[in-house]
């Protein structure tokens, strides 16, 4: 009796080495070959993924966040506060701006083209057949020594504006680090191994463009599916 119930359970599918907890766990994976993919792409999936930031933001918001130290370090501390206090509201509202758009980033590939969400704070796609190239290259980010070395300078002037009496000056600079060190903690927890970059080369350089290149920084497993998304719908196209 106990042989005949054995031999209907895995006629049936169940297998005595997995338990029904592991069962469930099971997923089922279809692989797919591109080289059986219809011409038009209608069964390729779309790719997308939020787990980028694109070269661009980062270089703008990077530019303003210059720009704004120098301009509050050449004339902070000869401005009141009634002047200085809304320059400095419009300044970190600004830096919010770019911020939030930069978390946006995101990018989609389909059929109609590559989808990049929020790069240089605009939505942007690109054809196909616009498309020249495609690289990836693994990042080099900043050693733990710079950033301490980066942080020693900012210390050393806090410490410096505050045995000078540059209190207006310590109201302005002094908000940023706590503010980055929030910036790095969202990022950390919903971006993660931003290690590669990717360049996808354009055919087409619009006047105001310095370089034919859209740079996107991403995980290294991120990248290749873009690379390879792209390169089978330029074979398709």
């Amino acid at each position: 009796m106990t042989l005949l119930i054995e031999n209907i359970r895995k006629m049936m599918g169940w297998c005595p080495g997995v338990t029904p907890a592991k069962y469930n766990t099971i997923q089922h994976v279809d692989f797919v070959n591109p080289s059986q993919i219809p011409s038009g792409g209608s069964n390729v999936e779309k790719f997308e993924s939020n787990n980028v930031m694109f070269f661009d933001n980062t270089s703008v918001f990077t530019f303003f966040c210059v720009i704004s130290v120098n301009l509050v370090l050449m004339f902070g501390r000869n401005l009141d506060y009634a002047v200085l206090i809304p320059i400095l509201v419009i300044m970190y509202s600004l830096l919010h701006f770019l911020v939030i758009k930069m978390f946006q980033a995101s990018i989609s590939i389909d059929e109609n083209g590559v989808h990049l969400k929020s790069f240089e704070l605009r939505d942007v796609v690109l054809n196909y057949k616009d498309i020249k190239s495609v690289t990836t290259f693994k990042l080099n980010k900043p050693s733990i020594a710079l950033k301490a070395i980066a942080l020693m300078i900012l210390v050393a002037f806090l410490a410096h504006s505050v045995i000078s009496g540059e209190w207006k000056l310590i109201v302005s600079i002094a908000p940023l680090l706590p503010w980055y060190l929030l910036v790095k903690h969202k990022q950390d927890r919903e971006k993660h191994n931003l290690d590669t970059q990717l360049y996808i080369e354009s055919r087409k350089k619009k006047w105001y463009q310095f370089s034919p290149y859209y740079s996107v920084i991403t995980d290294q497993m991120t990248a290749s599916g873009i690379q390879a998304a792209i390169e089978h719908y330029r074979g398709v196209k």
